[in-house]
């Protein structure tokens, strides 16, 4: 008998857990929909003041639509230019096309003096300062062994890679003339003159010892 008790009662209390698990599912799921119907409310308000505000507003003429022809692919030629652009610009190669310079105009006549030039509007103290290297150099050229067509066409390349690069401050080596067959600097008066008609450059001096002295000249650019 005890064992049939105790098994009612087992059986009961699974009964009542049921329900109680009914009721507590029954629960959620009404407060779930309560939820729902009050976010669908929400929308419904929502969308019923939208339509209060714009029931006013004038719809907007509709203008006609503006057709573009399309536009002709571009030849062979084109983008094979373009590329050759591209390219020249990434490494600062010179697109504009080379100033003709004169060997002698302008040139100093005694090479073994200090050189220096300036353009109108360029002051002593630039030269003063180029003489004492005050601008840190970007970039050098040497023209150890260049003959004089060869040099005149190495410093006009050099002086535009330059600027593109907006380098403001160069060093052109020319040399004293030491293995020259008169012992005097072949190419120091050429390049003193070329740089007086090459666009862009604003001054340039004799260089201080340390950076090679009547061997070479400070070249100051003009980046605009």
């Amino acid at each position: 008998m005890r064992n049939i008790k105790a098994g009612l009662g087992d059986l009961r209390r699974l009964q009542r857990e049921s329900a109680e698990a009914r009721t507590a599912d029954e629960a959620r799921r009404q407060e779930q929909a309560s939820r729902d119907a009050q976010v669908l409310q929400s929308r419904q308000s929502d969308a019923l003041l939208f339509a209060r505000v714009v029931q006013s507003v004038q719809p907007l003429n509709a203008a006609p639509r503006l057709l573009h022809a399309p536009s002709q692919a571009p030849s062979r030629d084109d983008i094979h230019a373009r590329i050759v652009q591209r390219r020249q610009r990434a490494t600062a190669e010179v697109v504009r096309p080379m100033a003709p310079v004169s060997d002698l105009a302008g040139a100093p006549n005694e090479s073994g003096t200090d050189l220096s030039f300036a353009v109108p509007g360029v002051g002593p103290d630039t030269l003063r300062r180029l003489r004492q290297a005050f601008w840190p150099v970007g970039a050098e050229l040497d023209l150890h062994g260049y003959t004089a067509d060869k040099a005149r066409e190495a410093l006009a390349q050099f002086i535009e890679q330059s600027r593109a690069c907006g380098t403001r401050c160069v060093r052109v080596i020319h040399g004293v003339g030491h293995g020259s067959a008169r012992g005097q600097p072949v190419l120091k008066a050429r390049v003193a003159a070329w740089l007086t008609q090459l666009p862009g450059v604003q001054a340039y001096a004799t260089a201080p010892s340390a950076h090679g002295g009547r061997g070479a000249l400070m070249v100051l650019l003009r980046l605009s």
